[in-house]
């Protein structure tokens, strides 16, 4: 059993991830093999279901890529069925305050940690990785809270301090619009809350999630939001990259046409 998102993060390296929309196993194989660290599943902001899931964690399963679920909400009953599954971790959107935390961490932990019922399905390999399942898993698992709101922030100390959050992403969009300045991530009042954020994390001693504000494909957008203190890097996603591949082919394609 690994998690190799987990052991970079305790271990003070980048880790380098991506977010998954599509619902292609295909696709998070592809990713998986180019040497993302880790992959997100979104089950948020795109129309995925249990059955497509299981296929994109079969599919990361054959690498060492780490994979994520992300929910909307901490949802005890989608936390255990994508743990059963095989996920190694759950990040959790607008998480605001400690009780939400906890009830997230506790749900990715069988007792005495935490709450989960157990039966895990694919995740045990069926039952023939019992033993190894039963004694490590709670160490593997990851629970990662979502900080998207001013309440969030206002709670982060709290938030960190749970028993079982293991990192936390930021969330920029959604904190712009929190601190109505939407989409603005110069403005003072946003980067006053992302170093709140950021240095919270630090005198907890736990890593902190995020993408550069702006193109995933360019060096310096990278660089900055590592030396802020972001250590487990969202590069890109599916949507994002194909996207950015059709504006370029076509680019070329108006180039030359007459």
């Amino acid at each position: 059993m690994q998690n190799r998102l987990k052991h970079l993060l305790e271990t003070g390296q980048l880790a380098i991830g991506a977010q998954l929309r599509f619902g292609s196993s295909a696709i998070a194989e592809q990713f998986s093999h180019a040497g993302y660290d880790w992959l997100v599943v979104d089950t948020e902001h795109a129309p995925q279901t249990p059955p497509g899931v299981q296929a994109q964690l079969q599919a990361i399963g054959n690498t060492p890529a780490t994979p994520v679920v992300r929910l909307p909400k901490v949802d005890e009953e989608q936390i255990r069925l994508y743990l059963d599954m095989g996920a190694m971790g759950i990040m959790a959107a607008m998480v605001n305050t400690a009780e939400q935390a906890e009830i997230g961490a506790r749900a990715c932990r069988y007792p005495p940690q935490g709450s989960r019922g157990f039966g895990p399905h694919r995740a045990w390999r069926y039952g023939f990785g019992a033993e190894d399942y039963r004694r490590d898993i709670n160490d593997h698992v990851m629970f990662i809270p979502m900080i998207e709101t001013t309440e969030a922030v206002a709670n982060i100390d709290d938030i960190l301090a749970v028993p079982g959050v293991d990192a936390i992403v930021l969330g920029p969009a959604d904190l712009t619009y929190s601190l109505g300045v939407p989409f603005d991530f110069d403005s003072k009042v946003f980067r006053d809350a992302e170093t709140k954020v950021l240095s919270a994390a630090r005198r907890a001693e736990k890593p902190v999630g995020g993408g550069p504000y702006g193109s995933p494909l360019d060096l310096e957008p990278l660089t900055e939001v590592i030396e802020r203190g972001f250590q487990a890097i969202l590069l890109g996603g599916d949507e994002f990259l194909l996207k950015v591949a059709c504006e370029r082919a076509l680019d070329n394609v108006n180039k030359v046409r007459k």
